[in-house]
């Protein structure tokens, strides 16, 4: 690819609110704005690549258009751009590590890589991360393990927006759980599951913001604890599962594990412990926790392979109900998908958040040639 062919933008041609710019033009500029925020060079690549990562899966809750979150809370002195991972213990097959507030788009891969490291020459290993910052998409930290032939999971604690069932107020993060374990040799994509325990991420409610769309009913609550559909009166989220005769207990379950893993296990804050989305001027103070094992510790990864292909095989071969919008899809299908358009085609941005990163850029001083 040319230098010109980069820096051009392509108009999506289904959806005209959005522009399509190429990985490398975007990567090179997220990279820069991190640098101009005061990211040592070496660093702002990585935390520039998590966020690319989402939006060329389509997660774009989770992408540039979190950029000028972590802009805000950087220049607020509520991170520290030069903190490192220390180790607090350590077991055969075991960390426990501290960010000291550091930059989670940078010590969260790092810390994945250690847990991996470790993986290979035990067999499974088991990270916790504590005083740390939100680490993006939790899903890159699992495919991670995936790329490099192990098993892996990541979980992470979050601002509380999540309403506990019975509940009126928000006492939980989203806690997003992500699994990932590979489908073959090298280039084979990985099977990639990530998901908040929340009904959505409050990203989603950011995009319906910026796009002037009333919200499905059962997302999210207002100020007095009832179901809204109003993107802009939303203040709160339900569970996964919604309210309590739709399962939303389950929803609110799966948080509580993710808290407990990433907060008391991980020497970290939990619930309203926890700063960070709504702009509270205190360190987040949250937890990671990440999991990968060897496949050739349990069974032989090529019949491993086998056996995973054809069960999400047999989950795309199930017939559709009737007025389904599309074929039975396995998990992490779509954003396969959006990777493969993404990679040709250019990755996706929407209108407004491309107008809110060339705010950014004039406020750094930062030429903006991504539109």
């Amino acid at each position: 690819m040319t230098a010109q062919e980069t820096s051009t933008i392509a108009t999506d041609s289904h959806e005209t609110d959005r522009v399509r710019v190429p990985r490398a033009a975007l990567l090179d500029w997220t990279t820069r704005a991190f640098v101009a925020l005061g990211t040592p060079p070496a660093q702002a690549g990585r935390a520039a690549e998590i966020l690319v990562i989402a939006d060329e899966r389509g997660v774009e809750s989770h992408g540039l258009a979190r950029l000028p979150y972590y802009a805000g809370r950087i220049r607020a002195g509520l991170i520290d751009l030069n903190a490192a991972l220390t180790v607090e213990r350590e077991g055969p097959a075991t960390l426990a590590l501290a960010a000291h507030n550091g930059l989670g788009l940078v010590l969260a891969p790092e810390a994945m890589e250690r847990t991996i490291a470790k993986a290979r020459d035990i067999g499974l290993c088991m990270t916790t991360v504590g005083g740390a910052n939100h680490f993006g998409i939790a899903g890159a930290y699992a495919a991670m393990a995936a790329r490099a032939g192990l098993g892996g999971m990541a979980m992470t604690s979050a601002t509380p927006l999540v309403v506990p069932t019975f509940g009126s107020q928000p006492a939980l993060g989203t806690n997003p759980i992500a699994f990932a374990v590979p489908t073959g040799p090298d280039g084979a994509a990985p099977l990639v599951i990530d998901l908040a325990t929340s009904t959505v991420a409050w990203g989603k409610i950011e995009i319906a913001r910026r796009a002037g769309h009333a919200i499905p009913l059962g997302w999210a609550l207002d100020e007095a604890g009832a179901p809204t559909t109003d993107p802009f009166a939303a203040q709160w989220l339900t569970p996964l599962g919604g309210d309590r005769e739709t399962c939303g207990h389950k929803g609110y379950s799966l948080a509580v594990i993710v808290d407990v893993l990433c907060g008391p296990l991980a020497a970290a804050a939990w619930g309203a412990g926890i700063g960070g989305i709504r702009g509270e001027s205190r360190p987040a103070d949250l937890g990671h926790w990440f999991l990968a094992w060897r496949i050739d510790a349990f069974r032989d990864p090529d019949a491993f392979y086998a056996d995973v292909t054809a069960l999400l095989a047999e989950l795309r071969a199930v017939p559709p109900a009737p007025g389904a919008p599309c074929s039975v899809l396995a998990p992490g299908d779509p954003e396969i998908a959006a990777e493969r358009e993404s990679r040709i085609h250019g990755v996706s941005l929407a209108a407004p958040v491309v107008a809110e990163l060339r705010v950014l850029a004039d406020s750094l001083g930062l030429p903006f040639d991504l539109a």
